[in-house]
């Protein structure tokens, strides 16, 4: 496969979910960061800093700034101090969020079972594995030409 292709299913995928999630963000008058963002803490609880945001979701700092702010002052989330490190704030979501990470993982769902239809679980498995490898190999480049992610 040529480097390109990669690029290129990863971009279409991306924006294959973005027309997914677009009835809920225009429902609730969300951006996509600020809905990715809001599923983003909904579906990893244990990842709740803006930090891990950017790391771990690649969403940029600045743009991710501006969508946790935006987030609390609609009152989807709240910042709260960490117990053990003061320096560390959490993000968590309210219960106003609730009507909004439930339409989410409907989009996600469906938008998973559509991107999957016709692929055998050995094929899902075989897949998993080579990303996870994929996954590595990333995470090798990162360390030997510099911090791009």
């Amino acid at each position: 496969m040529n480097p390109i292709d990669f690029i290129s299913i990863s971009t279409k995928a991306m924006k294959a979910y973005e027309t997914f999630c677009q009835p809920v963000c225009k429902k609730y008058q969300l951006s996509q960061t600020s809905f990715d963002v809001l599923m983003f803490l909904a579906n990893n609880p244990e990842y709740n800093t803006a930090r891990d945001i950017c790391e771990i979701r690649g969403i940029r700092t600045g743009i991710a700034s501006v969508a946790v702010d935006l987030l609390v002052k609609s009152g989807y989330i709240q910042r709260q101090p960490d117990a053990s490190d003061r320096r560390i704030t959490r993000l968590i979501l309210t219960e106003k969020s609730e009507e909004i990470v439930q339409s989410g993982r409907l989009s996600q769902r469906e938008f998973g079972m559509q991107m999957t239809a016709g692929i055998s679980e050995e094929e899902m498995d075989a897949y998993m594995k080579t990303a996870q490898k994929f996954r590595a190999n990333i995470l090798n480049m990162k360390q030997t030409r510099g911090d791009f992610l």
